[in-house]
């Protein structure tokens, strides 16, 4: 591939060969480190085949602090080639973390048949180079010249074999298309992919950096910094009001903990994830009420030392931002810290950016394998981020018929742990209770909502519970003998959302959940019960997942348990043909109905 020059054959083409389905398909993916002039040249194509493919004109990848960006549209008109060039303000060099940076572009004139022609070259290395896409790539090719002046790690990712590969060299060929399914984590987990960092650096006479080649060198860098380990060993200069206040009002370790994260969580998020404090200090952070992930955390940690509880910082990686493994040492891959509380032989993991976060919880975007610990020490422990707390919840229906062929009755809901916190998040983004109910009647069609009332809703400890009174229309199937209601009536499965016949990436649910849904319905006069749903008691070995279904009739009263158990977040390969099936079965019974006869 040279920049520039785009055949005619591409421009032409209306469907990609080896996969008709694409909406657009990678041409030629090329990237070259020159190790004369230590620069990275990354070259790629893209050829827009569908409408649903034009996004394809926006997109990022890995880049230094100063990108040279060239790029270009290329519309065939009347059989004639039409260059449309990439303009500077379609151009975005943003820095991720301290030594990440990408570039977006965004491409103008895309259409369906466009081709995407673009060139970016920076000193130094990506942080990584995708060989996989989810949209078919042709051609992957990434060549790293080996340097004296400096070495690199090369970390190899995902299941797609290399068509060559040699010591400097990497060919991807007719790479397929990345089919994202239900409960992926993050994609980038599962491409295949080549992770660079650099190891360290040697120019003689000039300068010797050795970067991080442990996460025990991890550690003490970061201890070091003085972005990070350097603003925790200032406690002298946290306000001492503050410390003396709570100190004087508390009874007990935990009642400390307590007021200090209320007390720090009154700053503000600016939405920045960052392992590194903002430049302009802890100290201005807190006195503004505005800062960083770290700018909210550290002083949280530091508050928390002031009162003598014991108290590090835990660095991790986003779910956003894709894990990273144990054996992969990489300090620049890191982007968000969180608090690690020891009180006796109880442990907490706090995370004050949140409104809706109750104490000891943590933001679902941190829920991503394990965080590194580090303490004052620079020892380090691995510490696993699977939360111990479920998305579970409660719903309630107490149905009785209406004479015109309507339900009508109570519905109550309570949302623990995890769906409350999803909820409280869901409910602050309308503007009014109306906005909620009216969104919930659009949702479950047939619903009207004539009561409602919600409690603990900013009460963070403790469940959020709805209470409504509804009716429900064309929820019910009538003939001249028989009556059919489907009980499991909400937020049911109409299909199985697990449809590949084999997966080899994981079924990543982020939490254990706890479902529970009790259907009442009073029977009728005139009628009597034909048929129950039939009950079943299912688990999958080791436990790590059930289905109940338990119905009865009591005088002229039937009632329906249903409840689903996923007692762990993530399931593996060897697991998903049960899994599965699993879900088969679930679908199956969630569908069932109960039947109502004439007498």
């Amino acid at each position: 591939m040279k920049y520039g020059k785009v055949d005619k054959s591409d421009l032409e083409m209306k469907v990609y060969p080896a996969d008709s389905s694409a909406a657009a398909v990678v041409l030629c993916n090329y990237g070259y480190f020159d190790s004369n002039r230590l620069q990275f040249v990354h070259q790629m194509r893209i050829k827009i085949l569908k409408e649903e493919g034009k996004d394809r004109g926006s997109f990022s990848v890995p880049a230094g602090e100063k990108t040279n960006v060239k790029g270009q549209t290329v519309n065939l008109e009347k059989g004639v080639p039409v260059v449309t060039k990439l303009d500077r303000s379609g151009i975005f060099i943003e820095r991720i973390t301290r030594n990440y940076y990408q570039a977006r572009v965004a491409f103008p004139n895309v259409k369906v048949g466009s081709v995407i022609d673009v060139e970016f070259y920076f000193q130094g290395l990506p942080s990584y180079w995708s060989f996989q896409e989810t949209i078919p790539v042709k051609w992957s090719e990434l060549i790293l010249e080996e340097n004296s002046y400096f070495s690199f790690k090369k970390n190899f990712t995902g299941y797609i074999p290399m068509a060559e590969a040699s010591s400097d060299r990497w060919v991807a060929k007719d790479v397929p298309a990345f089919k994202t399914e239900p409960y992926v984590n993050n994609i980038t987990n599962y491409l295949s992919r080549m992770n660079i960092e650099i190891s360290s650096v040697h120019i003689p006479g000039y300068l010797y950096e050795d970067f991080s080649t442990s996460w025990a060198d991890v550690a003490k860098k970061l201890m070091k910094d003085d972005n990070f380990g350097g603003l925790l060993s200032q406690i002298s200069l946290f306000p001492n009001t503050l410390a003396k206040d709570i100190k004087n009002t508390s009874s007990s370790p935990e009642e400390k903990m307590s007021k200090a994260y209320e007390a720090i969580r009154k700053i503000k998020w600016n939405n920045d994830e960052s392992v590194w404090a903002s430049n302009t200090g802890l100290s201005y952070a807190f006195n503004k009420q505005i800062g960083n992930t770290a700018d909210i955390n550290l002083n949280l940690i530091l508050l928390l030392r002031k009162l003598d509880i014991d108290a590090n910082p835990l660095v991790l990686s986003t779910r956003d931002n894709g894990q990273i493994p144990p054996f992969s040492v990489s300090l620049q891959r890191l982007n968000y810290v969180i608090a690690h509380v020891a009180i006796g032989d109880k442990t907490y993991l706090l995370d004050a950016t949140d409104e809706n976060l109750a104490l000891g919880d943590v933001p679902e975007r941190t829920i991503n394998g394990k965080g590194l610990l580090v303490r004052k020490d620079d020892s380090f422990e691995w510490i696993d981020l699977t939360p111990r707390k479920k998305n579970k919840q409660i719903s309630i229906l107490n149905l009785k018929f209406t004479p015109d062929g309507r339900l009508k009755g109570d519905w109550s809901k309570s949302y623990f742990d995890y769906a409350a916190l999803r909820h409280r998040i869901s409910y602050k983004k309308y503007n009014s209770q109306d906005e909620y109910l009216k969104s919930l009647e659009s949702k479950y069609n047939g619903l009207s909502i004539d009561n409602f009332s919600m409690a603990n809703l900013d009460s963070l400890q403790l469940p959020v519970k709805e209470e409504y009174t509804v009716t429900l229309k064309n929820k019910i199937t009538k003939t001249n003998n028989q009556i059919f209601v489907q009980p499991v009536l909400f937020d049911s499965y109409s299909e199985n959302p697990l449809k590949a016949a084999e997966r080899v990436y994981p079924v990543d649910f982020t939490t254990a959940t706890e479902k529970t849904f009790i259907f009442y319905l009073e029977i009728p006069e005139g009628y009597a019960v034909e048929q129950l749903p039939k009950n079943i008691k299912m688990t999958l070995p080791q436990s790590t997942a059930s289905l109940q279904m338990m119905s009865s009739l009591n005088e002229n009263k039937v009632q329906v348990l249903f409840k689903l158990l996923i007692n762990k977040p993530v399931f593996y390969q060897p697991e998903y043909p049960d899994l599965k099936a699993f879900f088969d079965e679930l679908v199956k019974k969630e569908a069932e109905m109960l039947i109502l006869k004439k007498v």
